[in-house]
Formats: C-alpha cells, sequence, structure tokens
C-alpha cells in the first residue's frame, strides 16, 4: 500500500473531503435481540415464502443479467400500471438518487419535516436544496396545502409527500393528493410519493391509484416493508412512460440481482400469504397501540397506517429511558424525540403477537419502576 505521507494531497484538491461517516453501515446483528426500530416486516410466514425461494433458486441465474420481463408484467397488474410505467432498482436509495439527478434544472426539494433521512444525501448530489415544511404546531399533523403553498414561493421543484408518514404513520388522503399533484402540475414541478408503507393502510392503494402514470407524479415503492425484503435491496418507481424513458437513459435498465428479482417475483405470486400479514399488523396495531396507552399512563398513540405505532410521551426524558430500558431487555425502538412536531415520541414497529405481549409487559415494568 502507497504511503500517502510520502506524497502530500494537493492543497486545494476538490477531491479532498471531510464526512462524519453519519450515513456509514454500521449495524451489527446481536443474537435474540429484536429490531423494532426499522419496521421490517417481522413476519415468519413471509419467513417462509422466502425460504422456499432461496431453495428452489437455480445458481445458474447468477451467471448471467436477470430477466426482467416476468416481475415487471406482475407488477403492472399489482399497481394497475403500463409495464413501460416502471423502474426497478435496487431498493428506493438509488431510485429517488436517480430521480434528482435526472433533472439537473431543479433545484428545491420541498417536503414535510421531519422526513427520510436519504433526502439530504440526494439533495447533497444533485445540488439540491431542501426547503422542509414543519408540521401544524399545535396538532403535530401535517397538511398537504402547506407543501402547496411553499411550492407557490419558489421555482419548479421536487415535491415530496409520504404516506403514511414514516415517522407518525399520518396518511393523506385520495382528494387531498389530487389536490396537491393539481397544484404541482400548475406551477410545472413533480410530486414524488413515497408509499413505503402503503400496503398496512386499509384502502391505501385506492388513494394513489389516480396518481400513479401522470406526468407530472413519481411513485416510489420499496419492498423492504410489505413484502420483507429489506435485505434483498428491491423498489420500483413508476412514472409516466416518457419519465420512466428519461430515467433510463441516465441508467440503463438492469441494476437489480437475479435473486432479489426471484424473490419479489415469488412474493408477488403468493400474494395471498402476504395480504393475510398485512391484514393481521392492521388488527394488532391497534391492540397495541392501545394497550400500551392503558400500561403507561400519558402515552398517546398516534393514529397509523403504517407498520409501526408512534406515541407522543410526557417528556423527552421519559422517552429516552423507555427507550434504553427496552433496549437493555433486547428490544430496540426509536426515540423520535426532537423532531419538528415530534418533542416527545418514541416509534415501534407492528412484529407479531408474542412481540407485542413482550413490549407491552417491559413498557409496563418500565412504567411501575419509574413510580416506585
Amino acid at each position: 500500500m502507497r504511503d500517502e505521507t510520502l506524497v502530500p494531497a494537493r492543497e486545494g484538491s476538490p477531491f479532498l473531503r471531510e464526512s462524519a461517516g453519519r450515513f456509514r453501515n454500521r449495524r451489527v446483528r446481536v443474537p435474540d435481540e429484536i429490531n423494532l426500530k426499522n419496521c421490517g416486516l417481522l413476519d415468519d410466514r413471509a419467513a417462509a415464502v422466502h425460504r422456499a425461494t432461496l431453495a428452489a433458486f437455480d445458481p445458474h441465474d447468477v451467471l448471467t443479467y436477470p430477466i426482467l420481463g416476468p416481475l415487471q408484467g406482475l407488477l403492472a397488474d399489482r399497481f394497475g400500471v403500463d409495464a413501460d410505467s416502471l423502474v426497478l432498482t435496487a431498493g428506493s436509495d438509488p431510485g429517488l438518487n436517480l430521480l434528482t439527478r435526472a433533472f439537473p434544472e431543479v433545484s428545491r426539494i420541498v417536503l414535510h419535516q421531519p422526513n427520510f433521512d436519504g433526502w439530504a444525501k440526494f439533495a447533497a448530489i444533485s445540488g439540491c436544496v431542501l426547503d422542509p415544511v414543519a408540521p401544524d404546531p399545535a396538532t403535530g399533523l401535517f397538511d398537504l396545502r402547506d407543501l402547496a403553498r411553499r411550492l407557490h414561493a419558489g421555482a419548479p421543484a421536487f415535491v415530496v409527500v409520504t404516506t403514511p408518514h414514516s415517522f407518525t404513520g399520518q396518511v393523506h388522503g385520495r382528494e387531498e393528493l389530487a389536490e396537491l399533484a393539481e397544484a404541482v402540475a400548475e406551477h410545472g414541478s413533480l410530486l414524488v410519493v413515497d408509499t413505503a408503507y402503503l400496503a398496512f393502510t386499509e384502502g391505501g392503494e385506492e388513494s394513489v391509484r389516480g396518481l400513479t402514470g401522470l406526468r407530472h407524479v413519481v411513485r416510489v415503492n420499496t419492498f423492504s416493508k410489505s413484502y420483507g425484503l429489506s435485505g434483498a435491496r428491491i423498489a420500483v418507481t413508476l412514472a409516466h412512460p416518457a419519465t420512466a424513458r428519461h430515467l433510463f437513459d441516465l441508467d440503463p435498465e438492469g441494476p437489480v440481482s437475479a435473486l432479489a428479482v426471484a424473490l419479489l417475483r415469488r412474493s408477488l405470486e403468493e400474494q395471498a400469504v402476504f395480504t393475510g400479514i398485512w391484514a393481521d399488523v392492521r388488527r394488532l396495531r391497534e391492540r397495541f397501540a392501545a394497550e400500551v396507552e392503558r400500561t403507561v399512563p400519558g402515552w398517546r398513540a398516534r393514529p397509523s397506517g403504517g407498520n409501526f405505532v408512534t406515541w407522543d410521551v410526557p417528556d423527552a426524558t421519559a422517552a429516552g429511558a423507555a427507550s434504553r430500558y427496552l433496549l437493555d431487555r433486547g428490544v430496540v425502538v426509536r426515540d423520535l424525540s426532537g423532531a419538528p412536531g415530534l418533542p416527545a415520541a418514541v416509534r415501534i414497529a407492528v412484529a407479531n403477537e408474542a412481540v407485542v405481549r413482550r413490549v407491552v409487559a417491559a413498557l409496563g415494568d418500565w412504567h411501575r419502576g419509574e413510580a416506585a
């Protein structure tokens, strides 16, 4: 290895950069630990589908580039679009990154805050500026009309909506989404709808079906949450065919692996299994929210359309203490305290009956210890 101390880098070089390493992947797997922070689909039925796919997978399929046609057909049917509207990517991050780089004339990303951390990365890469819009200070809720007002105050922009919202679970209805889409079209901007958690919302697909494929709308949907494919890294961007072709001009199709394609294809073929899982998550989510409220006085669950519940808690100290207590007992959750509209809050994913009982019992023990 070359000793860089012998050849010092030239002062003023544009390649000399420092980073805090914030986005470095430092995940580790701890035995018996349950990760309810990242909201993956922790269900044995999903794992069984994937186990069958892996058992039947032909290793010869990794010797050549994957064939996407059959999967594209299933996705087109699933989302009610033409296959020419589909852009497959290795997770939603590459799709969003590609989208923001595809329109270099656009310098602004209008979005609610808090939001997915990746938007800061995409803005830096594409040269955009984040134009954040806070929730209502009185209610902590997001209003799409606030996004429209902010949009009209400046130049054309990417306008980002996440439904359900990834921090709070708030769901936006069909009419308010349509109104925002119309405002975005009139402004000459592009609406980006992130639907990572929409499968867990009753009737969620109907709220966005009228938008998908419009010239001024792009939908990004990861399969990490809904089909339990976080480790496979596969997502789809649904756009007007002309927009999709423009994206292909920058990044020719084929960035997903044959294994990811096989896993998603089998999952779509086993749709009944996942539809049942989603229904169970919705049922368990409401019970989980109510049981924690009964067990820990002062905790208030927000209505959620995701596979998680976010509770507003009396203060940030309590949120931190409860999160640490759970971590010490092998349960990882997310303390959201300090985010805009969330002065003191905890988000916990919905896994299964046994995990819900474990979390509720642990929070009860924590509360009794605090009260003693």
